[in-house]
This record gives structure tokens, sequence and C-alpha cells, in this order.
């Protein structure tokens, strides 16, 4: 059993930290109870406006440069215990993680994806998976659509990708439910016409399952891997509500 960070929500004040059970192939975290501290925006005092400033030319001086920034030394360190998307959280002197889905938009796209040997018959469809998929996110008020503005790249997508194996009178499978996202690096500057997209959610699944009994599987946890990620949205919108997160 390995027991890892729900969340780390940092908006200047307010912290949410949850701890969730995850197991084998399926990490399936039940969101915990939830504190939090805000400070209402009717608390803040507003400034004095400032005087106008007279436009005069400015006394000649030598220009003071700032102190240059030197460079912290890097050691060596351990890996981080939590290797999944989502986000670290250095607490207890050491790297937690989670996934993380506040402020994630409700219009995501759904894509589905069959990998599997070419002459393989199976009765089960790419189609077929995508409405059940939809259906289980409108049920969670997501819109199963992709809606950016112009210039921006069609993101998010969840994705379930299915890759299945024949064995002896049935199948082996690996189910795949991942949220792609638009994402942020530090290591280099994207043109503006460039976007990175990364896996920001994920969870996996390996059945094995009789000829017989295949497609009514594939499509059982297909949907529980879906149900999954709409109960994570769901659980976000929730401290989103209560916090007042904006």
């Amino acid at each position: 059993m390995r027991r890892s960070l729900f969340t780390h929500v940092g908006c200047l004040a307010t912290l949410f930290i949850f701890f969730s059970p995850a197991d084998g192939f399926c990490k399936d975290p039940t969101p915990a109870p939830m504190t939090s501290t805000t400070i209402p925006s009717s608390t803040i005092q507003g400034r004095e406006p400032l005087e106008p400033v007279t436009k005069e030319a400015p006394a000649r001086s030598s220009p003071t440069l700032p102190a240059p920034v030197m460079p912290s030394k890097a050691t060596p360190q351990k890996a981080a215990s939590y290797l999944h998307p989502g986000i670290l959280v250095y607490i207890n002197g050491k790297w937690e993680g989670s996934d993380h889905l506040l402020n994630l938009s409700r219009n995501i796209g759904v894509d589905i994806s069959i990998v599997k040997p070419e002459n393989e018959n199976i009765n089960i469809t790419e189609e077929q998976i995508k409405k059940e998929v939809g259906a289980i996110f409108e049920g969670a008020n997501i819109k199963p659509q992709i809606m950016t503005t112009q210039g921006k790249p069609p993101l998010p997508v969840f994705q379930i990708e299915i890759f299945i194996y024949p064995i002896e009178r049935g199948y082996v499978a690996c189910i795949e439910g991942r949220l792609f996202e638009s994402v942020v690096l530090d290591r280099f500057k994207l043109d503006p016409n460039m976007a990175f997209q990364a896996i920001t959610w994920e969870k996996q699944q390996l059945i094995i399952s009789p000829n017989s009994q295949f497609a009514d599987h594939v499509i059982k946890t297909t949907k529980e891997i879906a149900e999954t990620f709409a109960d994570r949205f769901e659980a976000y919108e929730k401290i989103k509500h209560y916090s007042g997160f904006q």
C-alpha cells in the first residue's frame, strides 16, 4: 500500500494538502476532509491614490548596477518517491506528490486509441468506447469537446489508449486513461506558434480475459478509469468552490 500527497494548491495564503492511498497498477485516491484559510476580499483595504508626478529632467548620476546573483551549488539528490504525472511538494524534509486538477477547463476532448495486431478481430470499437466515456463526463458536468481561442493548441484532451495482445483462448490488455494539457517548461522559450503538451493525469489497468468476456471487461475497465477522473475533477471543483479560489 502506497500513500501519497493528494494536492498542494498555493494561492499566496491558501494551501490544501491531502493524503490518499494508491494500490498496484491503478492509482485511485479518494479526497480526504479538507481545511482552508482564506482572506475575504472585503477585508483588503484600498490604497490612497498617488499624487501626480511632476515631470522633470532626471539628475545625471552614475548608474547603479544590481548585484550579480550567483547560482546555487547543485548537489546530488535522490529521486522523489512519486514518479507519476502531477505536482511535487517539499514537505517534512522530502518531496511528495499527487495529481492536480484545480482550475481545469470543463471542455475536455475525448480520444480513443486501440492498438492490436493487424489481423486480430475484436468485438469492440473506438467509437463505442468514446460514447461511454462521453456519457460519464457529461454526468460530471464535463463537456467532451475541445473549445480553444485562436492560436491556442487543441487541449486539454482525455485519451483512452488500449493495448491488446492475444493469448491462448483470450487476451491481455493494458488500458490507460491520461489527460494531455499545454504546459510551460523553464528549460526553453517556445515560439508564439508553438505549445508543449504533457500528460498531467494518468491511470492504468491491466486485464486478462477470455474471448467471450473480453469486450465487456474492456468497456467496464474503461468506464472505471473515466469515472475515477470525473470524480477527481469534481473533488477539485469543490475545493475551488469552498476556498473561493479563482
